[in-house]
């Protein structure tokens, strides 16, 4: 029976028995167990399930009109179908109504069936700690979508070995080695220049007493069609411009993955390759 005073409704054992509780919370109960819970007998319920004509039944009616097939019953009712079942014997079953009825469905209605059940079922979630095997490859799906953008792969494939070893500490050692060996193979590869470097390598060539400045570079170079800018707002609602390479640009530059001047974060910047010095001179000379 269902055991209740003014403000605590208590399922039985044997009531509970009826119920299988899965791991993922839900649950389902029998025929037998729905009735008990609404305080009807559990052939009257059955009768509303069986037959295969449900049109005479207003409860089943309710239910199909929920994506339910009461013929399916007979295997277990979810919770979503308990509730709509005590609902109905607790305002819409007329002279079948029941006290026990509306008293459960007003104890659930706050909290939801589930909760209210898992609470009756002496739920308690169990937590799974993730296996070294799933979290390498979740810091793989982190960087899967890296490749798609014009960053190397071995810009990549770097930052990943540092983020597993801050992960694993214990295969830093490793991962510093990997990273050592990822950059000794492309050690005879051009190192792209940020405009910063680039204006002081045109300054000096034009002989100029002071280097040109960045955003004078950043400027000649979003003119040329080689980049974009654009202002973004970050988190501290501070306003700064942000460049993307363009298509004309790619043969000329790269993005590059760098830290970001607090050291808490990882940022992408367009770094250039000397060719485009002479393409910035001319630009600067038609000025």
């Amino acid at each position: 029976m269902v055991q209740h005073n003014m403000n605590d409704i208590r399922l039985s054992s044997d009531i509970r028995a009826e119920f299988t509780l899965n791991n993922d919370g839900s649950s389902t109960t029998t025929i037998r167990g729905a009735a008990r819970v609404a305080g009807v007998d559990h052939k009257a319920l059955s009768r509303h399930f069986s037959g295969g004509d449900f049109s005479s039944s207003k409860l089943s009616q309710k239910l199909i009109a929920e994506g339910f097939d009461p013929g399916d019953f007979f295997q277990g009712i979810t919770e979503i179908a308990l509730a709509i079942i005590l609902e109905y014997y607790a305002f819409d079953a007329g002279a079948r109504c029941t006290e026990q009825a509306r008293l459960v469905y007003k104890a659930f209605a706050s909290v939801g069936i589930r909760a209210w059940l898992q609470q009756q079922l002496d739920y308690q979630p169990t937590t799974t700690n993730p296996t070294p095997e799933s979290t390498l490859a979740e810091i793989d799906q982190i960087f899967s979508g890296l490749y798609k953008l014009n960053i190397k792969p071995e810009l990549i494939e770097s930052t990943k070995l540092t983020a597993i070893a801050k992960t694993f500490p214990h295969l830093e050692t490793a991962a510093e080695e990997s990273k050592q060996l990822i950059s000794a193979h492309n050690q005879v590869e051009e190192i792209p220049l940020s405009p910063t470097k680039l204006g002081k390598i045109i300054g000096q060539q034009l002989s100029l007493d002071k280097p040109i400045s960045a955003r004078r570079i950043n400027q000649i170079l979003v003119e040329i069609g080689f980049q974009e800018s654009e202002r973004v707002t970050n988190s501290k609602c501070q306003t700064k411009i942000q460049y993307k390479l363009t298509e004309l640009g790619e043969q000329y530059g790269q993005v590059q993955l760098d830290t970001a001047k607090n050291n808490v974060k990882t940022v992408y910047v367009v770094r250039w390759f000397k060719s485009v010095i002479p393409i910035v001179l001319d630009s600067l000379n038609q000025d």
